[in-house]
């Protein structure tokens, strides 16, 4: 397990009135929620870019696949 380390951090006031209330209703402490947050956002990033690198290799996929027909028909023809 990876070692903790404590930050001291700004947020706004609405944020930490947020993470306060989930903290009692869960009851999980803030720096678990904060931690959370964090990995959460981490791995949307993580997504994000995944997406878009599958969504550029479909496109250049496809222009490969165009290419190549335009080649077979010049053989067929």
């Amino acid at each position: 397990m990876a070692s903790k380390v404590k930050v001291t951090v700004t947020l706004d006031e609405t944020l930490v009135n947020e993470l306060e209330k989930i903290s009692r209703q869960t009851p999980t402490h803030r720096s678990r929620l904060v931690e959370e947050s964090l990995r959460f956002w981490r791995r949307s990033q993580l997504e994000r870019q995944l997406k878009e690198g599958y969504q550029f290799m479909s496109a250049e996929d496809r222009a490969t696949s165009e290419s190549h027909l335009a080649a077979g028909w010049e053989v067929l023809s």
